[in-house]
């Protein structure tokens, strides 16, 4: 069977288009590929970093027992005290 001339140039205008496409794949999936290796490697040294700094020793206050009482003490004496109610009257600056 005798194939004419124009299915012959479907084949090879088919046959090109595989190729650009097959190109083009090529292409974008190493640039998707290179994104993700940056993004992985990114969040890699950020958690490296993060866990570094986490496991350094932490200076922590250390307070007395006694100091501790007075501090808990003064913050109820603030919290119960009574503070004046403020009307209307009420003006910043009573000279004038």
């Amino acid at each position: 069977m005798s194939h004419s001339r124009p299915f012959h140039t479907i084949m090879a205008f088919a046959a090109a288009a595989c190729l650009a496409a097959a190109s083009t794949y090529a292409t974008v999936t190493d640039h998707i590929a290179r994104a993700c290796i940056y993004v992985r490697d990114t969040v890699a040294g950020f958690l490296e970093v993060a866990v570094a700094k986490f496991e350094q020793p932490v200076l922590r206050m250390v307070a007395r027992p006694g100091e501790l009482l007075q501090a808990c003490a003064y913050a109820l004496r603030l919290a119960k005290r009574d503070r004046p109610r403020v009307t209307p009257g009420w003006r910043m600056c009573p000279s004038t």
